[in-house]
């Protein structure tokens, strides 16, 4: 079964004609992001085939052949990585996939850090502590051009703890449709203009309706 775009976008998507595509999602965000809580709560049940990157070259081995064959059989899924790989996106709209990234970030990443060490402390799955500073700065880095490359990106915050993340901004097609009120400093600092802008214009056209 094909999902549809409208059921992933968690309605943040713009009014428009839903193409008859697979999708892949590409979940990305350092690690201690909330990814994997993410997919548990909003993505899982429309996308139950879900992948993630590994550090290991024979895991990661596996994970690409999957992704092959997931791709062959026009399946939906989801892709979980600390940050975003163009080829991937690439790949998929080749073998004629709609993609969507949802960046999911915190405003520092000494919080990600604590969050990684409370998760390992019950039980849950470790990462190099040293690599997330760096994960965090690339992943942010790389935001404007995955913006070029895919059908939509969607940016996520999740600072504040116990109340879940919250949409920030939606690009579809490279074109901001959609800007919370407040935005943390993180996306500020990434898409400062083009928000500036958006603003602009949607206060213009205000002015113009009165």
């Amino acid at each position: 079964m094909i999902a549809k775009s409208e059921e992933i976008d968690i309605s943040s998507s713009p009014d428009s004609e839903v193409p008859d595509k697979p999708v892949l999602v590409i979940l990305a965000g350092a690690p201690g992001a909330g990814k994997t809580t993410f997919y548990e709560s909003k993505l899982k049940a429309v996308f139950p085939a879900t992948l993630k990157a590994s550090s290991s070259p024979l895991e990661q081995t596996e994970t690409n052949q999957e992704r092959t064959r997931l791709q062959k059989e026009q399946q939906c899924f989801v892709y979980q990585d600390v940050t975003v790989d163009p080829q991937i996106i690439q790949d998929a709209r080749k073998a004629g996939f709609e993609v969507k990234v949802i960046y999911v970030a915190t405003e520092d990443p000494n919080l990600n850090i604590g969050r990684v060490l409370l998760r390992v402390g019950q039980g849950g799955p470790f990462a190099p502590l040293g690599r997330v500073a760096d994960d965090y700065a690339q992943g942010m880095k790389q935001l404007p051009d995955i913006k070029k490359l895919t059908d939509d990106l969607m940016l996520f915050d999740n600072t504040t703890n116990g109340r879940g993340v919250r949409l920030v901004a939606h690009f579809h097609e490279g074109d901001l449709v959609k800007l919370a009120r407040s935005v943390p400093k993180w996306a500020q600092k990434v898409f400062g203009k083009e928000f500036e802008k958006w603003r602009n214009l949607q206060e213009r056209g205000l002015d113009r309706g009165r």
